[in-house]
């Protein structure tokens, strides 16, 4: 989250210098709510649903 609202303060500043500034705040704070929602998301651990680790051999010989 904080990567996303560096760098869309920083190019909301270089690119869009006539949108007030008071709109870039809000802006920026939009796409970093939106940006960690979706992460917490994908990004979940999901420790309760992992595979055990198999105890015989699995792979055929030849």
């Amino acid at each position: 989250m904080v990567i996303v609202a560096v760098m869309a303060m920083w190019y909301l500043n270089k690119e869009y210098t006539d949108v007030p500034f008071s709109s870039r705040i809000l802006i920026v704070i939009g796409g970093t709510l939106v940006s960690g929602i979706i992460s917490f998301f994908l990004m979940k651990k999901d420790v309760h649903h992992i595979d055990d680790k198999p105890t015989t051999n699995t792979l055929k010989k030849r």
